[in-house]
């Protein structure tokens, strides 16, 4: 991050700061701040919104600029298409295995203790309404969403002119995909508030155990996925139907 950004840290977005530098993403997961579906408002909002120390936080952001961005971390500026490859083949992998394989478990810990702890039966149920639309998720962007924009990149590369009927088309599947994206962020944060943080006790059974890991898991990963797409790659997309 430039100068001028640092200094004006707090008038930036959420999602612009976790976009120029994932390392930030800790900070804001330590202090409950969401970056990936709430991740339009300023920082200086979302401290106040919080009750947080906004110099406490920015003081937390700038130390994590110490520590160089590298690799796949430059998501920013990685090009529409190859950052699509990429969430297809990292996120959208994860999702459809994690899915099918926490499935049983849940079912399992739900058919044994949802009579006296009725909580895990909502958690199961939650789980699978989440599942079921990230499937259609998934698909409507890898066969509709994802090649459009690649189409529209393209053309603006080749300079040849994108119809007004592609980019209304576009413009309406990014609002889906936010839409969605928000159903989804709203099932994670009430299993999360379900199993109480995915807290275990130390007389918990392995496969709670390892179900609750994973579900924490899958939460940070769809935070990661997420973000990604509502703030680097849909805004690349805007980018490309305004110029």
């Amino acid at each position: 991050m430039n100068q001028s950004k640092i200094s004006t840290l707090q008038d930036l977005t959420v999602g612009e700061i976790v976009a120029d530098n994932y390392h930030t993403a800790g900070v804001f997961r330590q202090y409950g701040l969401d970056f990936c579906c709430g991740g339009g408002i300023t920082l200086k909002k979302a401290c106040k919104n919080h009750g947080l120390d906004l110099e406490q936080v920015k003081k937390e952001l700038l130390e994590t600029y110490q520590t160089d961005v590298s690799g796949n971390q430059q998501f920013n500026a990685w090009e529409p298409d190859y950052l699509i490859d990429y969430i297809i083949n990292t996120h959208h992998r994860f999702v459809r295995n994690k899915t099918e394989e926490l499935f049983p478990f849940l079912q399992k810990i739900a058919r044994v203790h949802g009579q006296t702890s009725p909580h895990h039966v909502e958690i199961f149920q939650t789980f699978c309404d989440l599942s079921s639309e990230m499937m259609h998720h998934l698909e409507d962007e890898e066969k509709i969403v994802f090649p459009l924009i690649k189409s529209i990149y393209q053309k603006r590369k080749r300079g040849e002119t994108v119809s007004s009927e592609e980019i209304e088309e576009l413009k309406k599947q990014l609002n889906n995909m936010l839409d969605d994206h928000d159903g989804a962020g709203e099932k994670m944060q009430k299993i999360r508030r379900l199993s109480n943080g995915y807290a275990t006790s130390e007389d918990s059974c392995t496969t709670y155990r390892m179900v609750y890991q994973n579900l924490e898991g899958f939460e940070a990963d769809l935070h990661k996925h997420v973000h990604l797409e509502n703030n680097i790659l849909f805004r690349k997309a805007e980018d490309l139907i305004t110029s």
